[in-house]
């Protein structure tokens, strides 16, 4: 199945764009598409495990299913003051 994985923030400072059009096998969850993600690398992989996720307007967990035309938001932790 075809997903797509939106980068925000720090995440764009480890890949080529803003969107990652990524393959994965059926059946698959999120914490599957972030294992794909982490081969990128270790910067990247270390950063994966800090970042919330979503899926349109609503968080989900590592465990929570996707489907082909999917649009994976992540969402690293944010600093300010």
């Amino acid at each position: 199945m075809q997903i797509q994985v939106l980068c925000y923030g720090a995440t764009r400072r480890h890949v080529d764009g803003d969107v990652i059009e990524l393959a994965l096998a059926e059946p698959a969850t999120v914490a599957d598409a972030l294992s794909a993600l982490s081969s990128v690398s270790t910067e990247l992989a270390e950063l994966l495990k800090q970042c919330a996720v979503a899926i349109g307007d609503e968080l989900v967990r590592r465990n929570h299913p996707l489907h082909a035309g999917d649009a994976l938001a992540l969402l690293p932790p944010v600093a300010g003051g």
